[in-house]
């Protein structure tokens, strides 16, 4: 009878971390959830990525959602005291990845990263080129659901992926750093949204 107590209690413990939630990060007016950490990569180059924070892009007067946003940078590294301007400049592996909320055109989605890089940026011939090839990306309107993942390793470049399938790599670091000034920069889409997406630093 003891024996059968015990296994009992052995199942129902092992059932009970079988059930428990993998530990997530939430964006608190959406209700939508991330993976605190991820894998990219895989084999010997895979790197585990933990999540910086998590935030809504929301249109500002009619407070329409946008798109919600997840950071991530490999796992253990110090961002310091300026964790927004050390992403921006960082070449450890990180990501960005959005799901977008609502269907918009495909030039308003375009003009989502050009216009904010070119608030951060008065000169940009370093990148001026891959602006053109990230841009040729999109080749639709935006739709409610896609989901858009940008990448970053060093030994590869910057990927960008649009609903699981990758659009192309590049390997110029200094439009990384110009994707990545769109929020993390001296001036980003929006302050409140840098904010929420270093967060979860130090929790």
């Amino acid at each position: 009878m003891i024996r059968r107590l015990i296994l009992l209690s052995m199942i129902l413990t092992l059932g009970a971390l079988v059930v428990q939630p993998a530990a997530a990060i939430v964006e608190e007016k959406s209700g939508k959830e991330y993976p605190d950490t991820v894998v990219q990569g895989t084999g010997d180059v895979a790197a585990t990525l933990a999540a910086t924070g998590v935030g809504l892009r929301e249109k500002t007067f009619m407070k329409v959602d946008v798109y919600t946003i997840v950071s991530y940078v490999m796992e253990g590294v110090d961002l310091g005291s300026e964790p927004a301007a050390t992403l921006v400049k960082l070449k450890e592996p990180k990501r960005l990845q959005m799901d977008l909320r609502r269907g918009f055109s495909r030039e308003k989605l375009i003009n989502a990263f050009v216009e904010v890089i070119e608030k951060n940026y008065e000169d940009r011939t370093a990148f001026a080129a891959d602006m053109d090839t990230f841009s040729a990306y999109f080749t639709r309107d935006a739709q409610d659901g896609d989901v858009i993942l940008f990448d970053f390793r060093l030994d590869t470049g910057l990927t960008t992926s649009l609903n699981g399938e990758v659009a192309g790599v590049i390997e110029n670091f200094a439009f990384v750093e110009a994707l990545w000034t769109v929020w993390f920069g001296e001036d980003p889409a929006n302050d409140d949204l840098r904010d929420k997406l270093l967060s979860a630093l130090g929790e």
